[in-house]
C-alpha cells in the first residue's frame, strides 16, 4: 500500500460522523497549473507562452469542454460566459499572470504582451484585479474591484481604464440574488458627463432543479444620451437532461429592429460523463429562415478523459463536414494535461507531424484547506455498500434494507465541499456498475434517494484514487 493510499483511507477513516457539519483540514496533494506553453512546430517558434503564480492554496481546474485552461481572460465583474451563454467563474485562481504572445500589433515578433495581477480575500474571491498591457499607448490598462455579500456572493464591481495611471471611463455593475442566493439581476452604470447612468440590465431565471434556463440582456448600443429605455439585446434559453448536464442553447440577438434566432448549440454526452463529448453549432439564416450547420467538435473518450478531440467545419458548397483539425491530448498521473498537439487538415489528410504542440507545467502542494462537510439527514435509513474502496475506474454500488423505495432510485455523489458532481441511476439494486474515472483523485460522499418521492434512504463515502 502507497503512501498516499495509506493517507486518503486514514482521512476516511477520521471523518466525524457525529455532526451536522464537521471542519476538517487534511492534506491532500495537488497540482494546480504553473505555466504553459505553444509552439508553432512549422516556424519553430514560439506562439504563446504564460507564466502563472499562486499564494496560499487557491488552484486550477482544467476544462474538459473547451479542452483548455481558462486562464487568460481578465477578470472582471461581468458575469462570466462561455461561447454559449454558460455562466463561468475563473477556473485558474492566480495572484500573477505574464503573459508572452506573438503581439497583435507588432507581428511577428513574439514578446512580452500583458501582466495580469490580482488580490484574493480569505474567500478566494478576487478584491482587486489590475491588467497592464507591454503596448499600453493602444490599449489602456485596466483596473477591477470588487466587494462581496455575507454569503460570498459579488454584490458590487467597479472597474476602470487607466490613462497614465490615472483611473478613468468607470463603471460600475451591481447585482441582485433571489431567495436561494442565486443571481437574479446584474445591472450596469456608467460615468456620462458627472453622472451615473444605467447602460446594461440581465435577468436571469432558474428550473426546479437549479438550472440556468434563460437570460435575457437589455442594453442601447445607439444612445450617447443614456436617457432612452434599455431594449433587448440577447436573449438565452438553456435545456438540461435529466442528470442536469446542458443539452442545447439558443441564442437570439438583436437586429436592429427585433430579437431574431442567431445561434443555436447541441451537445451530447458519454455515459454519466459531466463535460460534453460533442456539440454540434448551427447559424440561423434570415433571408431562408433554416438552421444550417456551422461547426462541430467530437471528442474520443478513453479511461474518462477525452484523448482525440476532432473540429470540423460545414462547407456550404460541397454540402458536408469537412475537417478543420484534431487535437491529441495525454495526461500526468494526477489526470491533469501533459500536452495537447494540433493537427491542422491540408485538404485530403491530417499533418504527419503535429503544426502546434502546448506543454502544461504544474507544481504540487499539499492542500489543507479546512473544508465544511455537511452529513445528509436519512429519513429511511438503509445500507449503502461500495467497492472497490479506494477505487480508480468504476464502483460497484450495492443498496439494502430501503423498505418503500421506488423503483426510480437515484446515486449522486458529492465532493467534500458538499456540491453534487454527478448522478447515477440505480438500474439494480443489488448491484449498479457507476464510472468514475473522471473524477480527481480525493474523498467523496454518496446519497441514495427516490426523486420521485424525495425520501433519502442511504449514503456513504468513497476514496477515488
Amino acid at each position: 500500500m502507497n503512501a498516499r493510499h495509506t493517507q486518503m483511507v486514514s482521512q476516511l477513516l477520521q471523518l466525524n460522523t457525529g455532526h451536522n457539519v464537521a471542519m476538517k483540514s487534511t492534506a491532500v496533494p495537488t497540482q494546480r497549473v504553473i505555466a504553459q506553453s505553444t509552439r508553432d512546430n512549422i516556424l519553430v517558434s514560439y506562439t504563446d507562452s504564460v507564466l502563472l503564480r499562486y499564494t496560499g492554496m487557491r488552484k486550477s481546474k482544467y476544462d474538459y469542454n473547451n479542452m483548455i485552461y481558462a486562464y487568460n481572460y481578465a477578470y472582471s465583474t461581468t458575469p462570466m460566459f462561455n461561447y454559449a451563454g454558460i455562466f463561468n467563474t475563473p477556473q485558474v485562481q492566480y495572484d500573477t499572470f505574464v503573459h508572452w504572445t506573438i503581439n497583435p500589433f507588432t507581428m511577428p515578433a513574439f514578446n512580452l504582451y500583458e501582466g495580469n495581477f490580482a488580490t484574493h480575500n480569505t474567500d478566494h474571491n478576487i478584491v482587486h484585479f489590475t491588467q497592464l498591457f507591454v503596448d499600453s499607448a493602444t490599449n489602456d490598462n485596466r483596473s477591477f474591484a470588487n466587494t462581496f455579500t455575507a454569503t460570498k456572493k459579488i454584490g458590487k464591481g467597479c472597474w476602470f481604464n487607466l490613462n497614465a495611471g490615472v483611473e478613468d471611463s468607470a463603471m460600475i455593475q451591481y447585482f441582485s440574488y433571489d431567495a436561494s442566493d442565486r443571481l437574479k439581476a446584474d445591472s450596469i452604470y456608467e460615468r456620462h458627463l458627472g453622472v451615473w447612468r444605467i447602460a446594461a440590465k440581465s435577468y436571469y431565471t432558474y428550473d426546479a432543479g437549479g438550472n440556468l434556463v434563460t437570460i435575457d440582456h437589455y442594453a442601447n448600443v445607439s444612445d450617447t444620451s443614456f436617457l432612452l429605455p434599455l431594449v433587448q439585446q440577447s436573449k438565452y434559453v438553456n435545456t438540461y437532461d435529466a442528470s442536469n448536464r446542458l443539452t442545447s442553447v439558443y441564442t437570439s440577438m438583436h437586429d436592429g429592429t427585433t430579437l431574431s434566432p442567431y445561434v443555436k448549440d447541441t451537445f451530447g454526452y458519454s455515459g454519466t460523463l459531466t463535460y460534453h463529448n460533442s456539440w454540434r453549432q448551427h447559424q440561423f439564416d434570415e433571408i431562408h429562415g433554416t438552421w444550417w450547420p456551422q461547426y462541430r467538435m467530437t471528442k474520443h473518450i478513453a479511461s474518462g478523459k477525452p484523448d482525440t478531440i476532432y473540429h470540423d467545419g460545414w462547407d456550404s458548397i460541397l454540402n458536408m463536414w469537412t475537417p478543420i483539425s484534431k487535437d491529441i491530448a495525454s495526461y500526468n498521473t494526477y489526470g491533469d494535461p501533459d500536452t495537447l498537439q494540433n493537427y491542422l487538415y491540408n485538404w485530403t489528410s491530417y499533418s504527419i507531424s503535429p503544426d502546434y504542440t502546448t506543454v502544461y507545467y504544474y507544481e504540487t502542494f499539499s492542500d489543507t484547506t479546512p473544508v465544511a462537510v455537511k452529513h445528509t439527514a436519512i429519513a429511511n435509513t438503509g445500507n449503502v455498500t461500495i467497492f472497490p474502496n479506494p477505487a480508480h475506474s468504476t464502483i460497484s454500488v450495492q443498496c439494502s434494507g430501503m423498505a418503500g423505495a421506488g423503483s426510480h432510485l437515484r446515486l449522486t455523489i458529492y465532493n467534500m465541499q458538499g456540491q453534487a458532481i454527478m448522478r447515477h441511476a440505480i438500474t439494480d439494486p443489488a448491484r449498479t456498475e457507476v464510472p468514475v474515472g473522471v473524477l480527481a483523485a480525493g474523498m467523496y460522499w454518496v446519497l441514495v434517494d427516490d426523486p420521485a418521492t424525495q425520501q433519502r434512504y442511504g449514503q456513504c463515502r468513497f476514496v477515488k484514487e
